[in-house]
């Protein structure tokens, strides 16, 4: 009403030409050691080129360093074009070696038992969508957070400071920057990351067309790339300070995001499986997966920070976003035993298919954050502090599941001056339980033409499938659960073919 503003952002848009090369080499080989050892060796070489652009629209941090490029950026932000700077602001990986080998024992020489195992080393890049908060940042993309003040106002926003607009594509030498400075950028350690994934299984054939199988399966993830505040905010007790001001680089940097090879991960999995090889009209499918995956961060696209408190990696460690405990499927399919022996009733009511698939699973982790920054870091992770015991009893009706997941009250803001005592992902949400089935024939028109008919009916039992409750400590929904999966869904189809 009165032309102030309390904040005002302004952006030039997003321009990039990003550019890179793929090229492998490997070589394998099988070796039958004896009739019954069979031996496969490997190796690929994956070297990784980093990511360029057409413009050098990539930074990187050196701390006290400053740009020649571009003269009036604040120290310590190198751009691609500096001296002794990449075209893709970190170097090029020609290591990358992957040996692979894997193994197949027929024990007894009679093709009843089995037993297999494998290890390789695998390499990553990242996604492309990584490089587009390079190309929004000053001076490329340009965009500015002004805070409202005694002397700027919607007529004037930039009054008492510099404006960058309007800002050109490409920024000339001389460009000026609006400080403080929102910066994203690569660390000189960046690299590729680095998969190991090994496996062996033991495998039985039984009488009745089953065969059973057990496997452990693991893996483990590292050089996993992070992004972590590199100017967080200090907590100062009693201090009534703004974040920016409370950063140990402002006034030339606010927020400053920076990229690291340093997250990691790890997978370990207990696999059965029993399968009835189709005879007699029918075959059958189970399987049970006890497993656990461990990380620093999941689902990273490398766009958002992803470390909670930036001078502890390790708090973040804990089981993976999407860990389920327990996993078991169980499918089939069935040539119903209906033949007519006439020929018309045949063709109406004979060679039918029914199929089912059963998926159950234990619930997912529930991400719990305290909405208050207690820690005075600017990064808005917080988790709540927990107080008391968080669970409820288990005989509970659902509706009184969904009204409260969690106790409530046995969690409270983080203490001042830290990022809570909650680990990430203790907890975990609703379990899932769901029957898929389907009834099929072929009606054949004519030798060459046939129309199948389909019904399926998805979650057939209308079980109410729960997702996670809210997870936000201020939310007046907080272990509120208000979603939840699909209900019973029919599908029929009609499908032409020849």
């Amino acid at each position: 009403m009165i032309g102030k503003f309390y904040n005002l952002e302004q952006g030039l848009g997003e321009y990039k030409n990003t550019r890179f090369n793929i090229f492998s080499m490997f070589a394998q080989d099988s070796f039958r050691i004896t009739p019954r050892l069979t031996l496969d060796l490997g190796l690929r070489w994956d070297p990784f080129f980093p990511y360029t652009d057409v413009l050098g629209k990539l930074a990187t941090y050196h701390p006290g360093a400053q740009s020649t490029r571009y003269p009036n950026a604040p120290a310590g932000i190198l751009y691609a074009g500096d001296p002794g700077i990449p075209p893709g602001v970190f170097n090029r990986r020609w290591s990358n070696l992957g040996p692979r080998v894997g193994f197949a024992w027929d024990v007894f020489g009679n093709g009843t038992t089995a037993v297999r195992g494998g290890y390789g080393v695998y390499y990553d890049r990242p996604n492309t969508i990584s490089t587009n908060a390079q190309a929004d940042q000053q001076p490329f993309g340009t965009v500015v957070n002004v805070n409202g003040s005694p002397s700027n106002s919607l007529t004037n926003p930039y009054a008492g400071s510099t404006n960058p607009f309007p800002a050109s594509r490409t920024p000339p030498k001389d460009v000026a920057f609006v400080l403080p400075d929102v910066a994203y950028m690569a660390t000189t350690g960046m690299r590729n990351a680095q998969l190991q994934s090994w496996n062996l299984t033991l495998e039985r054939q039984l009488p009745g067309q089953l065969v059973v199988r057990a496997a452990y399966a693991g893996s483990k993830g590292t050089h996993l790339a992070s992004l972590r505040e590199g100017n967080a905010g200090v907590y100062i007790p009693g201090s009534t300070l703004g974040t920016d001001a409370r950063r140990p680089l402002y006034p030339n940097f606010g927020q400053m995001t920076l990229v690291e090879p340093g997250d990691n991960s790890n997978y370990n999995a207990l696999q059965l499986n029993v399968e009835r090889r189709f005879a007699k009209g029918y075959t059958i499918l189970a399987n049970y997966t006890f497993a656990k995956s461990i990380d620093t961060s999941s689902y990273n696209k490398q766009t958002g920070q992803t470390v909670t408190d930036p001078y502890n990696r390790g708090f973040d460690r804990g089981v993976s976003d999407f860990n389920h405990t327990h996993v078991f499927n169980l499918s089939g399919l069935w040539d119903l035993p209906i033949k007519p022996a006439n020929r018309l009733a045949n063709s109406l009511i004979g060679g039918w298919q029914f199929s089912g698939i059963v998926s159950i699973r234990s619930g997912e982790p529930i991400g719990l954050f305290s909405d208050v920054d207690n820690s005075g870091a600017g990064i808005g992770s917080d988790r709540p502090d927990l107080i008391g015991n968080p669970y409820l009893s288990g005989s509970r009706s659902r509706g009184a599941q969904v009204a409260e997941w969690l106790n409530t009250a046995a969690f409270a803001e983080n203490t001042p001056g830290t990022f809570g005592n909650v680990g990430r992902n203790r907890f975990a949400g609703p379990g899932y339980a769901s029957t898929d089935l389907a009834l099929q024939k072929d009606f054949r028109i004519v030798e060459r033409f046939a129309v199948q008919f389909r019904a399926e009916a998805f979650n057939a039992f209308n079980r109410p499938n729960l997702m996670n409750p809210t997870g936000d400590l201020l939310s007046g929904n907080f272990m509120v659960i208000n979603s939840a999966f699909d209900p019973r869904i029919l599908q029929f189809a009609l499908r032409l073919k020849w």
